[in-house]
């Protein structure tokens, strides 16, 4: 046993001797200065050697080396002579654990490779934990025409949480059409697993006008580990002091931010441009038909028409319709439904229009044409539907005339006349009728009851113009069902609730909240900017402190639909409060 000791300290003490690398810091920050020692005991230089050398690599870069002679403890700490050979050397700045170079060394003519030494670079605690950008599809586009926007969130190893937006303005300058961002998932970087990052498309945007327009900068806030600090305590005891000193890292708050995005607008060019152009921008599919070519009069002739294109997100111009003079219509059926495929968002619009004929006769229905700019080949596009031949006959009811024709009666047989007679009930004498004291038209009761139908006539044919009127205006019908909507989106946000389902619950008051706006004042808020959603607001005489509760109320949503971190069920408990109490507020829209 005695033995095998001895042979372990003595294989301690040659591993001392044996050439060492160490580093200057614990910690190697990005971008910061450090160096690489190489520990040589002096026993162990050979007589014929050169200068070792540092080749860089993977973005470390080297600022020079120099060599001194000083001691290192060995095994039993008495210590031993070295030469220590510094290589001074600056972290790139990107952070994770790589190879920072190779170390060489040529002694007796021959060249040896010392090392390849790997370093954790790390951020430095005065840096950003959070690094968030955005990247549009395209940076040159026509006016009108759609690109995306993703936005990317980078975190690294002392982010601590708490992401959450605090301004996430796209500006004035354009349509959009926001994603609730459930593809956003936060992955570990493969050689940075303490660090994550995701992407996905924010939004999807047209812009207004030509020229140069920007997104501004989204901002965000999160908490991180702050910057070790060294904190002296002092205790005492029974009359006796004692000081010591400890590094302690409390979490501090912290902002990110995105760059602007700048855009150019091309306009749109004026050659060979329809005059009735729609100013629809993109790819666009038109199609328009009849449901027959041939009907009677009294029945019903169906128009449908589609229109499909990835231009502005949620809008679709009309086409122009021919004159149906010779049809009586009613107000068209218009569907308008968005969908993101192919990496854009596709808004489809339904048109069906029911035509009546006015007479009989062939009747042709000139065609309807649709235009718009394909950005993609640099020209505009025209499609055509029809012309139409209809033709329209007279039904058969009409066609017959009526007429009243007398019945033919058979006098009955001689045997028939015998059998009636024995059904012939007798007759009785009525001994006496009293007549009445007051003639019956001579009564009130008469004449009340005779006149009461004209009173309540009128008073039914008010209701049927009233309801007719209520049926035919959009607007009362979609303030009629406003609450009855607003009730299924907040049904859904405390089902979402109690499922502890955030982007749902979230989802469900930002669609509640526009959904009501939208009903209660019959425009449609969705898609607005929030200069153009201020000025509704204005226009339909809402206050200021409404006002600005609705903007903050979208910005909230939105931010929280996305973030890494969750709200808690308390929180989003007072969050459903706020919302029925914003709603509440503004039914002074009725």
């Amino acid at each position: 046993m005695k033995r095998f000791l001895f042979f372990v300290l003595l294989g301690a003490v040659f591993a001392q001797a044996r050439i060492t690398l160490d580093y200057s810091t614990d910690r190697i920050e990005a971008g910061a200065n450090f160096d690489i020692r190489l520990n040589v005991p002096l026993r162990e230089l050979a007589d014929v050697r050169d200068v070792p050398k540092f080749v860089p690599q993977n973005g470390f870069t080297l600022r020079g080396m120099d060599s001194t002679d000083t001691r290192i403890e060995d095994f039993f700490g008495r210590g031993y002579p070295i030469r220590q050979y510094s290589f001074k050397l600056t972290a790139p700045a990107k952070t994770g654990r790589r190879i920072a170079g190779i170390i060489t060394w040529k002694v007796s003519g021959q060249e040896y490779e010392i090392s390849r030494p790997a370093v954790d670079v790390q951020k430095s605690y005065d840096d950003a934990a959070v690094n968030v950008s955005l990247t549009p599809s395209k940076k040159t586009v026509y006016e009108g025409e759609q690109l995306s926007v993703s936005l990317s969130i980078h975190t690294f190893e002392h982010f601590q949480g708490s992401l959450s937006a605090t301004s996430m303005d796209i500006g004035n300058d354009f349509i959009a059409h926001r994603s609730d961002l459930s593809e956003l998932k936060l992955s570990p970087i493969p050689d940075a697993p303490r660090e994550t990052q995701g992407s996905a498309k924010f939004a999807w945007l047209s812009p207004l006008k030509a020229g140069s327009v920007s997104i501004p900068a989204f901002k965000f806030k999160y908490m991180k580990v702050g910057k070790p600090k060294v904190v002296e305590k002092n205790q005492s005891h029974g009359g006796f002091s004692m000081s010591f000193k400890s590094i302690q890292q409390e979490p501090e708050e912290a902002e990110a931010k995105t760059a602007p995005v700048n855009i150019t607008v091309l306009p749109l060019p004026s050659q060979n441009k329809p005059k009735d152009f729609t100013g629809m921008v993109g790819t666009y599919n038109f199609k328009a038909s009849f449901d027959k070519d041939s009907l009677t009069l009294g029945d019903a002739l169906t128009l449908s028409i589609q229109i499909s294109g990835d231009g502005k997100p949620g809008t679709i111009t009309d086409p122009v319709l021919p004159s149906f003079s010779d049809f009586r219509s009613v107000p068209p059926e218009t569907e308008l439904k968005k969908k993101v495929s192919g990496g854009k968002v596709i808004t489809t619009k339904n048109i069906r229009l029911f035509l009546y004929p006015k007479k009989k006769g062939e009747f042709e229905i000139p065609e309807i044409t649709y235009n718009w700019f394909n950005p993609s080949k640099k020209k505009y596009e025209t499609k055509t539907e029809g012309p139409w031949k209809i033709v329209v006959e007279k039904g058969e009811a009409s066609a017959t005339a009526y007429t009243q024709s007398t019945p033919n009666f058979t006098a009955p047989a001689k045997e028939e006349i015998e059998d009636l007679g024995r059904d012939i009930r007798y007759m009785h004498s009525i001994s006496e009728v009293k007549a009445l004291e007051i003639p019956l038209y001579k009564s009130a009761p008469f004449w009340i009851l005779l006149c009461l139908p004209i009173p309540l006539y009128a008073i039914f044919c008010a209701f049927v113009r009233s309801h007719r009127k209520h049926s035919s205006n959009a607007a009362l019908v979609r303030k009629a069902k406003a609450k009855k909507n607003l009730k299924q989106y907040t049904a859904a946000a405390k089902s979402a609730l109690q499922k502890n389902d955030g982007k749902a619950f979230y989802a469900a008051l930002e669609n509640g909240l526009i959904g009501y706006l939208s009903d209660l004042s019959n425009r449609e808020f969705r898609g607005m900017t929030k200069n153009q959603v201020l000025q509704n607001l204005t226009d339909l005489g809402v206050s200021e402190e409404n006002i600005q509760k609705v903007l903050q109320w979208q910005e909230a949503c939105a931010f929280a639909r996305f973030a890494p971190v969750d709200a808690t069920a308390e929180e989003r408990a007072k969050a459903l409060q706020e919302f029925e109490n914003l709603c509440d507020a503004l039914e002074v829209l009725k």
